[in-house]
């Protein structure tokens, strides 16, 4: 096992960690929590059309490829919409959002360790990888636990969220890699179609109608959401994606 991968991982958990403790520290007002959310929904929409899109339309199937991410969108659908939804509230759609959010979430970020052990075959590559993953991290971090508060979620039930979402990218490189059988890349561009089609759920039905539900701030909140989008943009040129 390489000995920078490691290094990688634990500066990885670090900074997630770091990016959900920025919401943590003080009491952020509503509006201050959906300027969060404004940057988060930029991030997530970058982080489909720039990263997670192209790889995997990168496949020789396009049909197939098409299919998994359409699963991956009525799979959010259905159980925000069929399974959770009760009508309980805004707080009650917070919850539900910051749930799947926190899933969505997870599970990419156990393929991205997965690729990052991978590419630390090519150091360079591996370098690129690891500053690409680390720079929306934080962002990602920060808007789960904006999500989170905004749910009224205990601290406990947020402290928890933010460790285990920290820890599934180490868990991808140093648990998983070992034992997955890369020579059979089918499985993970599978699994990507799926996250990716849960992204672009969350994106466009849940972070954007939560961020310009009202008229307030609503030009703040586009820039704010182009920003994200920018950084994610700058990230797929640096790590190779375009």
């Amino acid at each position: 096992m390489s000995y920078d991968l490691v290094w990688y991982c634990l500066l990885m958990f670090a900074a997630t960690v770091a990016g959900g403790i920025i919401t943590l520290v003080r009491r952020w007002s509503d509006e201050r929590l959906h300027l969060f959310l404004s940057f988060g929904a930029g991030i997530f929409l970058g982080a489909v059309f720039y990263h997670l899109l192209p790889e995997v339309m990168h496949q020789e199937s396009m049909n197939r490829a098409g299919l998994f991410i359409l699963a991956g969108y009525l799979l959010i659908f259905f159980v925000e919409r069929i399974l959770l939804h009760s009508g309980e509230g805004h707080a009650h759609g917070h919850l539900v959002v910051s749930i799947t959010v926190l899933i969505g979430l997870s599970v990419h970020s156990l393929m991205e360790g997965l690729g990052l052990a991978v590419a630390m075959t090519d150091p360079e590559l591996g370098r690129v990888l690891f500053i690409s993953i680390l720079a929306h991290k934080v962002p990602a971090a920060l808007s789960l636990v904006s999500l989170m508060v905004l749910a009224g979620q205990s601290r406990r039930r947020i402290w928890f969220g933010l460790l285990f979402f920290a820890a599934t990218a180490p868990i991808g490189a140093l648990v998983l890699a070992p034992i997955v059988d890369l020579g059979s890349p089918d499985q993970l561009w599978q699994i990507t179609g799926i996250v990716t089609g849960s992204f672009l759920y969350v994106a466009t039905a849940d972070l954007l109608p939560e961020v310009f539900h009202t008229r307030d701030r609503r030009w703040v909140n586009l820039l704010l959401m182009l920003a994200g989008i920018m950084l994610m943009s700058l990230l797929s040129t640096h790590s190779g994606h375009n």
